[in-house]
């Protein structure tokens, strides 16, 4: 190494030493240029679409498992049980943010969105037990005992509903059943021997040109007293 190049070197140090300083100095004495954030009192907002920990609203929650279906990582569980409704009630939904990655696979495939990502980036701990975030806060034990209680209470309702309808129901069928035998009327035959044949009517007179063709004319009465009228017995003698 010769003595021109190890005067370069020393040039080049120089030379970086001041312009680094003249930056500093910059930023130093104008007081408008502000670097350094006060820690934890101030706090960076982040970008609309950062990914910060996953956040579940359970008043929307469908319970329909999609979001473990595309968790790549399996850090999200949960319990649900079936409810008087028909529908699934959440036991528990928690997401370990220590194994979370944030892909937001499973925001995107949850049906009713109502798992999103937060905001939050702070999460120091010393123990990976409190990295779990847990959404339901009531004990699993106590909502399975409620639901429960529910759906017995609604399958003995529909029961006695049921009992009720077909207690009703031959009452119905007794009185729709008079009802047609009033409006049904008398049996064919005692209609039949009732009715009675109407008379022939009688004509005063007949038609002369019917009748009187068909029967001869009576014979003519013979004269008394007269022997030689055709027809007659003869002459009488003393």
């Amino acid at each position: 190494m010769g003595l021109v190049a190890y005067l370069a070197d020393i040039w080049e140090a120089v030379a970086t030493t001041a312009k680094g300083m003249r930056i500093t100095a910059g930023y130093g004495i104008d007081p408008r240029e502000t670097i350094t954030q006060e820690y934890p009192e101030e706090r960076r907002e982040p970008s609309e679409r950062f990914r910060g920990f996953l956040f579940n609203d359970i008043q929307r929650c469908t319970s329909c498992t999609m979001c473990i279906r595309a968790c790549p990582i399996d850090c999200i569980t949960l319990e649900s049980i079936r409810g008087a409704d028909k529908k699934l009630k959440l036991v528990s939904y928690d997401i370990n943010i220590g194994r979370c990655m944030y892909c937001g696979l499973c925001v995107e495939v949850c049906p009713p969105k109502s798992l999103t990502h937060s905001s939050g980036y702070e999460m120091a701990s010393t123990e990976r037990g409190e990295l779990i975030l847990h959404f339901v806060h009531e004990d699993p034990e106590e909502i399975k005992a409620r639901v429960a209680k529910q759906v017995a209470e609604a399958a003995a309702k529909a029961e006695a509903e049921k009992k009720a309808a077909e207690s009703e129901k031959p009452a119905d069928e007794s009185a729709r059943a008079s009802g047609e035998a009033k409006t049904a009327g008398p049996p064919a035959g005692t209609a039949g021997e009732e009715k009675k044949e109407a008379p022939a009517p009688a004509f005063a007179a007949r038609n002369p040109g019917t009748d009187a063709e068909r029967k001869p004319p009576p014979p003519a009465p013979a004269p008394e007293g007269n022997g030689n009228a055709p027809g007659g017995e003869g002459e009488k003698t003393e």
